[in-house]
């Protein structure tokens, strides 16, 4: 469940992830005191019973976050290397912020980045790649669940996907013999400039055709006919594939998050990629 609450020293919202255990905070305006900040969301995050909060922050203000207890997990920047978000952590729960899957997660990175990669295979006959409109919400829906044994938002709930698509955010999936196979999502935020490349997901028997590689193109030519975005993305840091079909695609890997989200039936750690 997600509530959001604006305190009073603060005009941007603050999120409640109950489902995630989590407080978000998607940014915030220039001029916020981080201190004063830092320490409402921590009291927040108490009062809630929750066990990590996850904050967007300006770079200028990373020292004083850190002096607060919060600590870099991840950083978004722009073409030009410069860096415009910084992804930090606070956890309420010391448990939370452990995760004993670095060095295995580490080794995929490398894989990742060091095995030789192959052309891709031509797709199945009869195979349509589109973007996907509300119609499409009770499939996207059906699909995410049968790949995922829990997901970190409601897409269990096909009346969220689709206010998802009424907000601008855009899905575009693979479809054989009139079945969605594979999907995935952008979510661009035209406030902060920034995109979120997410919600891939390939039934099992149709894997092995880069159908997330293909769509997530589509989606990226997608994107641009809507303003010029910093694309990024968080990637299951277990999954080999996905972390690989980012890499491919000429992301950069920056930072890991850690035990971010419940997905796949645990918490688990995730890496941010940007381009």
């Amino acid at each position: 469940m997600l509530n959001t609450i604006s305190p009073v020293s603060f005009s941007g919202p603050i999120t409640v992830d109950e489902k995630n255990k989590r407080l978000v905070v998607d940014g915030y305006p220039q001029g916020t005191k981080p201190s004063l900040l830092g320490r409402h969301l921590i009291y927040v995050a108490l009062k809630k019973k929750l066990e990590k909060i996850w904050l967007w922050a300006l770079p200028v203000d990373v020292p004083e976050y850190i002096r607060c207890g919060f600590r870099i997990e991840g950083t978004l920047f722009r073409d030009n290397n410069e860096e415009f978000a910084v992804s930090l952590a606070y956890y309420v729960s010391g448990g939370r912020g452990h995760s004993n899957k670095l060095q295995a997660e580490n080794e995929i990175i490398n894989s990742v980045r060091t095995e030789p990669i192959h052309q891709e295979r031509s797709l199945a006959h009869g195979t349509e790649l589109k973007l996907l409109d509300e119609s499409f919400a009770q499939q996207i829906s059906q699909l995410l669940t049968k790949v995922f044994i829990s997901y970190p938002s409601p897409m269990e709930d096909p009346q969220y996907i689709r206010s998802l698509i009424q907000k601008g955010n855009i899905f575009a999936g693979a479809i054989s013999q009139e079945k969605l196979i594979s999907v995935a999502a952008a979510y661009p935020d035209q406030n902060l400039k920034r995109c979120e490349m997410t919600d891939c997901a390939t039934i099992e028997e149709y894997r092995g055709y880069s159908l997330s590689e293909r769509l997530l193109r589509i989606l990226e030519s997608e994107v641009q006919k809507h303003g010029s975005f910093n694309l990024y993305t968080l990637a299951r840091a277990q999954s080999y594939g996905m972390n690989r079909v980012f890499h491919k695609l000429g992301y950069r890997y920056q930072g890991r998050l850690i035990n971010n989200c419940h997905i796949a039936g645990s918490y688990e750690d995730m890496n941010l990629w940007v381009r």
